[in-house]
């Protein structure tokens, strides 16, 4: 049998300087570390420093702080159990924008830029 790839991550911002932007994590060590973060930010698709439109999840157990700005900005937003996926409608997602606000929130974030797997619009999985 052979082994699934797993995604890596490519270090966009952390707040708390564990991992430097442009850095990339493993899978298993993200994981391990995910918890950490108050509020975590992934994207998948388009170039998120140019801000081309892409889709983000949001998560984190502070991510409930965040929502209000993200539905001013009117940015689609789906609920789901773990995280909001963010969609722009029309327009491009602004990562500089959000970032800010969690900053002045003083939140602990970290952002990541996932590759190694489509992102949200990937088909979902069988369940077992």
């Amino acid at each position: 049998m052979t082994q699934k790839k797993r995604p890596e991550y490519l270090v966009q911002w952390d707040t708390t300087g564990r991992f430097g932007a442009g850095e990339t994590i493993a899978h298993d060590r993200y994981n391990a570390v995910k918890e950490e973060y108050e509020v975590r930010m992934k994207d998948w698709s388009g170039d998120a420093q140019k801000g081309e439109e892409g889709a983000f999840h949001i998560s984190g157990r502070k991510r409930d702080l965040i929502k209000g700005f993200l539905e001013e900005k009117r940015y689609a937003l789906t609920a789901e159990y773990y995280h909001y996926t963010v969609r722009a409608r029309g327009k491009k997602i602004d990562p500089a924008a959000i970032r800010q606000k969690v900053q002045d929130l003083g939140l602990s974030c970290l952002w990541v830029h996932v590759t190694g797997e489509t992102g949200p619009d990937r088909e979902q999985r069988a369940r077992r």
